[in-house]
């Protein structure tokens, strides 16, 4: 397997690869990534990986753009208002450095973003849930010009997209760990484990084991890591103009590895081989799936048994035996090279978690003589650990779980700072007299000057002086500058010693540096200064139940009634609500809060027509849907908590989209619930709600008892995960509150 590959413009999809740090970056170009997404220590949906400083990000700058490489930057987490000062402070590091591309969930952020650093490209997040042509569109109304798509959405369903979006770039996921519930859509590590998935900081609920749950094994929502494999192809071929591999938690091997494995792919435009696939495995592997890419009736993507990796299977147990000396020997036949020192799992056929160890003394079956290593298709023995506490026997599956050949494959990249210049070209004008040495600095608007006074003779050739000066210079280092144009001002021919030169250009651009600093924070005041005073306030309910088609009234004085219909809902379905003694001006109708485009016809026609029955109020939590109703003419739409308007940006851009009112989300904190209290917009505040924990397209592997505090059920085309018993929660006083019973079993 070629580890390095040429760098410059590939015809084709971008491979874009994960970098958790800086090495990871370098190890994804070398591999053959087009392009690497980070993040730096705030603000990234991965807050436990070691992400990049605010250097790194301008060094990755300098090696991307000198490779003909991409680089983009994660600041995809949500965002309270008092987050704002630090998202805006950010924005203008970025804005200063100017990655390719940034990455943005919150529509706060990407307002800020758009309104006052407009040079920086925005990439919808996954976790704004763009799953249908509508959504895409309306991301792209909102100045996005690369649309994640959500990781449940088939290849047909992501060609349909693809033939009909314009310009827009698609960004598909293509390799990697896979949430169990919708990104963007699970609360359960911020509900059960004050961990917001949202924030980055995610529990990983769906890994635990859920005995209680029956089924195969423990672990029902634990889903298998996505592999496309050649089905990349299929996607290049639909139109999708980035091929992105999940994993800034995952080590530089593995992100070089996969990388190459997908690199190969695309460009020999076959299948893999076996080899590769294997090599692949021993790196890391799950179990894999390709999850809902061929479609709906696709084999589950849940693994209810085995965690984590595994490595990729090379023979079964033959047997056992034991020397003279009581040392225990496993044999078997590999179907792969083995190395001393490379790592081995055993799976019993009787199931359980496998036993991993490593190779410390390995011999070739016919031989009593220990070897280095053994070749594919021999049988081996391998010196079991001793005192162990794990069975082996015959008929246990053998795995290659670390394979030092293929760790050699990738070696770790160098790097030194002077291999690559600065991208910022900057222009120096030089001007000598016979007391004083004057610079200038000039950059896009910046610029800086410095003077050296002195004595400064003659020179005895003035011919080299102007060449001398440009050298002295053209040394900036390891800084994001290099020389532009230079100029010498010397009319009397003067003789200025290098070391004055030297020392007036690190101190020129240490000053050029602290302006550029300076104009960064006067962007980020400027940014936070514009937040719109908030429209006039309509009628707001001081009391508001929501609920589901099909469920009953609960009694009580309810100012509004919000209910959840499917995406067929007809006006004779809303019968038993106003027959209920409701009026229809006190009805607000919700959409669902996933509607691929196999079913946003349907919707469609049913909100055209139910609009026309005089059912004028809406309900929407995405973005798609907030689009469609206002075509049909809505004009009093509520805002539920899936559009987490957590911060005044994003009240603001909704606002703007025609969101009359707003429910604040069942994640919003103290502290913020305070701000959104008082903030001016009418904000709706949570005091019951049987909150989704997951809300998934994948059935989970076992079904919870009616004893169990927890509960699976089914509606609208969605498993949904809650705790049986529904939450209060605290409302600012004076404020409208919701009991929100649409998720209830």
């Amino acid at each position: 397997m070629e580890t390095l590959v040429p760098d410059g413009a590939k015809s084709g999809p971008e491979l874009l690869a994960p970098a958790g740090d800086f090495q990871t970056a370098l190890a994804a170009f070398d591999a053959g990534a087009d392009a690497v997404y980070c993040g730096l220590g705030e603000y990234s949906a991965r807050a436990y990986a070691k992400n990049l400083s605010a250097d790194e990000l301008a060094s990755l700058m300098r090696v991307a753009a000198a490779r003909g490489k991409k680089v983009y930057v994660a600041v995809n987490t949500l965002a309270d208002e008092s987050d704002m000062d630090g998202v805006a402070e950010t924005l203008a590091l970025l804005d200063d450095i100017r990655p390719d591309g940034v990455i943005v969930q919150d529509l706060g952020v990407a307002r800020m973003a758009r309104r006052h650093f407009p040079s920086l490209e925005l990439h919808a997040s996954t976790q704004l849930v763009a799953h249908n042509l509508e959504g895409v569109a309306a991301l792209k109304d909102l100045g996005f010009t690369t649309v994640v798509l959500a990781r449940e959405l088939s290849l047909d369903e992501i060609s349909f997209i693809a033939r009909r979006c314009g310009d827009a770039r698609l960004e598909c996921f293509i390799h990697g760990a896979l949430c169990y519930s919708v990104s963007g859509l699970c609360l359960f590590s911020a509900m059960e484990k004050s961990r917001s998935g949202n924030r980055g900081r995610c529990a990983y609920c769906c890994r635990q084991a859920w005995p209680e749950a029956g089924g195969q094994a423990p672990f029902v929502f634990s889903m298998k890591d996505l592999r496309l494999d050649e089905g990349v192809l299929s996607l290049a071929g639909a139109g999708v103009s980035s091929l992105k591999i999940e994993g800034r938690m995952k080590s530089a091997l593995y992100v070089a590895a996969t990388t190459a494995y997908y690199r190969k792919i695309l460009d020999a435009q076959r299948p893999p081989s076996f080899a590769d696939t294997a090599d692949l495995e021993t790196v890391f592997s799950r179990g894999t799936t390709r999850y809902r890419f061929a479609g709906g009736g696709s084999p589950s993507p849940v693994d209810p048994v085995n965690l984590g990796h595994l490595g990729t299977a090379i023979g079964t147990v033959k047997r056992v035996t034991r020397d003279t000396r009581g040392d225990e020997w496993l044999r078997f036949r590999s179907a792969r090279p083995l190395e001393k020192h490379d790592g081995i799992q055993i799976l019993s056929a009787k199931g359980g978690r496998p036993y991993g160890f490593g190779i410390t003394k390995m011999r070739k079956a016919i031989s009593r003589a220990n070897v280095f290593e053994t070749a594919a298709g021999e049988d081996v023995e391998l010196l079991l650990p001793e005192n162990r506490e794990e069975n082996v026997n015959p008929g246990d599956a053998v795995y290659c779980s670390m394979s030092n050949s293929v760790k050699r494959r990738f070696p770790a990249p160098a790097f030194r700072p002077s291999d690559w210049p600065g991208r910022d070209a900057v222009d120096i004008s030089l001007s000598y007299s016979a007391r004083k040495v004057s610079a200038k600095a000039s950059f896009c608007g910046l610029t800086a000057v410095c003077e050296a006074e002195g004595d400064y003779p003659p020179a005895s050739d003035p011919s080299k002086s102007e060449a001398a000066a440009r050298k002295a210079f053209s040394r900036m280092g390891d800084t994001r500058w290099s020389l532009g144009n230079f100029t010498l001002d010397d009319p009397d021919g003067l003789f200025v010693p290098p070391g004055v030169l030297n020392g007036l250009r690190r101190d020129l651009l240490k000053r050029l540096d602290e302006n550029a600093a300076d104009a960064r924070k006067e962007k980020a005041a400027a940014a936070m200064d514009d937040m719109p005073d908030p429209p006039p306030a309509g009628f707001v309910p001081a009391k508001v139940l929501k609920i589901r088609l099909g469920q009953k009234i609960p009694p009580g004085e309810w100012d509004e009634i919000v209910v959840a219909v499917p995406r067929d809902a007809k006006a004779e379905d809303l019968a038993s609500v106003l027959e209920s003694g409701v009026p229809k001006e006190r009805v607000r109708l919700a959409t669902c809060v996933w509607n691929c485009d196999g079913d946003f016809r349907a919707l469609r026609i049913s909100v055209k027509n139910l609009v026309r029955e005089g059912f004028a109020k809406w309900e929407v939590s995405d973005l798609a849907c907030l689009r469609l109703v206002r075509s049909a003419g809505v004009d009093d739409i509520t805002a539920d908590w899936p559009l987490y308007s957590l911060n005044s940006g994003a009240l603001a851009a909704l606002s703007s989209l025609g969101v009359k009112r707003f429910v604040a989300s069942p994640e919003n904190g103290g502290r913020n619930r305070d701000f959104l209290a008082e903030c001016g917009y009418p904000v709706e505040f949570l005091r019951q709600q049987t909150t989704p924990l997951f809300i998934s397209k994948t059935e989970p592997a076992g079904k919870f008892p009616e004893t169990s505090a927890f509960a699976v059920y089914r509606v609208y085309g969605l498993w949904v995960t809650v705790r049986r018993a529904p939450r209060t929660f605290d409302v600012p006083p004076g404020r409208p509150e919701r009991f929100d019973l649409s998720w209830s079993v």
